[in-house]
């Protein structure tokens, strides 16, 4: 199975793509490949963004989309770029899912440590992927 896992940090999408099982996966890529100018909340820009994701996703073979959502105190601009990723999931007729963004901090205590037997950060640090991508990289994992 092969999951393309999305977070939004700031005006950028944390994209993490997966492939494997949850006892043997690895990151085939990874990156903060689309975003909206800095201090931009324009929903010309967000609509530019959301046209960007379109062309994006075209180009990738995954079986599921997982979107780390932002609760209650998410900003305007995050929660316009997760619809704009949603928007287009159902227009291309991809398989997605949300996870709450702030219950991943729990999955990575408990649930990817006790059935991976491993730790979440050394194996996040050993397929070389920065510390801001854990949120991105665990979604995933919930759903492979």
């Amino acid at each position: 199975m092969k999951i393309l896992s999305i977070e939004i940090d700031a005006n950028s999408a944390v994209m993490v793509f997966v492939e494997g099982n949850k006892k043997s996966f690895q990151v085939a890529k990874s990156g903060k490949f689309l975003s909206i100018p800095k201090n931009s909340e324009s929903i010309t820009d967000i609509l530019e963004f959301q046209t960007n994701f379109s062309m994006f996703l075209q180009g990738e073979e995954v079986d599921l989309v997982v979107l780390c959502e932002g609760g209650n105190d998410s900003g305007k601009k995050r929660l316009r770029m997760e619809f704009a990723i949603l928007s287009e999931c159902e227009k291309q007729s991809k398989a997605y899912q949300t996870y709450v963004s702030s219950a991943c901090a729990k999955l990575i205590k408990t649930t990817y440590n006790k059935e991976t037997g491993g730790d979440f950060y050394t194996d996040l640090n050993s397929l070389g992927l920065q510390k801001y991508m854990d949120k991105a990289l665990v979604a995933a994992w919930r759903f492979i």
